[in-house]
């Protein structure tokens, strides 16, 4: 999956968050896209029909899953059986699970364009794969090119879950909180159960000061996925910015304490809770065996805005 970490609500400082997450893999082959995985007994039944459909769930299961080198292993396998737009289609999607965007995008443009012989491929293959091209390009930043393609994906296949999502992902960034919020809804009403979406509209709801109905979304991302930290980090900001500072830190381990204690920190600052930031970032610093950088910078920070040294002065967060 992508997560993104900077700098929260437009705020000039060094955070410890996590950014905005999309699920790595699952692209359709005529099927509605899900956030989640095809079950043993749905991937045997496929394999009665197609056992091109069966490789194909598992591959993507894997990408979901974050087994890179087995997705490739059985790509490769399949590959040397038979090659076609479904198999081309998740060698484009591994890709872009690790980040090789260049290789991703080209793999999903020639997806997506009539072959050298004049065939069109089918409607399913082209939406995923602007899916597909959506998603580099809003990796890489380029807004209009990835709502372009976004948008021709939508319109074969108004199904597409990481498609919403994404969209709602660019509304957020112009600040576009009308349109993140109904592309979020058609994303939710496509997978209800989704920790990832949950997750993302979360995140959007903190941008827009809803930290309540933040909260709400991301303790049930919590609850459906434990392991997806950034649904853990905006959970505990989210409670922390309505000052439960001690109830943030539910489920905080100690590998993951000082993260933590910047978060909290980081909430405690925006309510203009100076001397509780300063004590979290201070503690932040004291349980890093190594030197921690957005700790220290959140507290550089703190100092500029309670003692500053003149009109030149302004923060430089570290990059």
């Amino acid at each position: 999956m992508i997560i993104r970490a900077g700098v929260r609500a437009g705020m000039a400082v060094v955070t410890a968050l996590a950014g905005l997450v999309l699920a790595a893999a699952a692209p359709a082959s005529g099927e509605a896209d899900a956030a989640v995985v095809q079950s043993s007994a749905d991937a045997a039944s496929a394999a009665a029909k197609d056992p091109a459909q069966s490789e194909f769930a598992i591959i993507d299961a894997a990408i979901a899953a974050g087994r890179l080198d087995a997705a490739a292993e059985i790509i490769g396998r399949t590959a040397a059986r038979a090659d076609g737009p479904g198999l081309r289609l998740r060698v484009a999607e591994l890709a872009l699970a690790r980040g090789t965007l260049a290789d991703a995008a080209s793999t999903f443009t020639a997806l997506a364009a009539p072959g050298s012989d004049g065939v069109v491929p089918a409607p399913a293959i082209v939406a995923s794969a602007q899916q597909g091209l959506g998603l580099v390009r809003l990796r890489q930043n380029d807004l209009a090119a990835a709502t372009a393609a976004l948008d021709v994906a939508l319109a074969i296949d108004p199904t597409l879950v990481r498609a919403w999502t994404a969209r709602a992902i660019i509304a957020d960034k112009a600040r576009d909180f009308a349109a993140a919020n109904t592309a979020y809804g058609q994303a939710l009403a496509l997978a209800p159960d989704s920790a990832v979406v949950l997750t993302n509209q979360g995140y959007s709801l903190l941008l827009q000061g809803r930290q309540a109905e933040a909260e709400a979304q991301l303790a049930r991302a919590v609850i459906l996925d434990p392991n997806l930290v950034a649904a853990q980090t905006d959970l505990r900001l989210a409670r922390a910015l309505q000052g439960r500072y001690k109830e943030a830190f539910a489920g905080a381990t100690p590998d993951r304490l000082a993260a933590a204690l910047n978060t909290v920190g980081f909430a405690a600052m925006v309510r203009g809770d100076y001397a509780t930031a300063e004590t979290y970032f201070n503690r932040a610093l004291s349980q890093n065996s190594r030197f921690d950088s957005v700790a220290w910078a959140n507290l550089r920070y703190l100092k500029d805005i309670t003692h500053p040294m003149g009109p030149d002065a302004s923060p430089q967060p570290a990059r």
